[in-house]
């Protein structure tokens, strides 16, 4: 067993707003936390695997191929590969992902 602790310390800025923390990997797993800032976003991106994300704390706007969705805390969104997708804050509050990627799995 590991209890692996929160330590926002270990955040990365990846893009400007949006932080990353990584918490495990393995070769058929990563998580890792983001944060993202009112007015912050990711870029449009693909994975070449299955990423679900559940959404800790703060509301968000995730586009998907041609679909939007607003995912509130207590939510999860579980994405294919194939499909550009991105995450956007465009609340008033911070927006905080619990990330995994399924890195088995396509």
């Amino acid at each position: 067993m590991e209890v692996i602790p929160r330590n926002p310390e270990a955040a990365t800025e990846i893009l400007p707003g949006v932080f990353k923390t990584p918490k495990v990997k393995t070769d058929a797993l990563e998580v890792l936390e983001l944060e993202i800032m009112p007015g912050a976003a990711l870029e449009p991106h693909d994975m070449p695997c299955f990423v679900t994300f559940f959404a800790i704390e703060g509301t968000g706007t995730f586009t998907y191929g041609d679909k939007v969705v607003t995912v509130p805390a207590g939510d999860m969104v579980r994405a294919n590969t194939g499909t550009e997708r991105f995450w956007a804050n465009r609340g008033t509050a911070k927006l905080r992902l619990l990330v995994v990627k399924s890195l088995g799995e396509k």
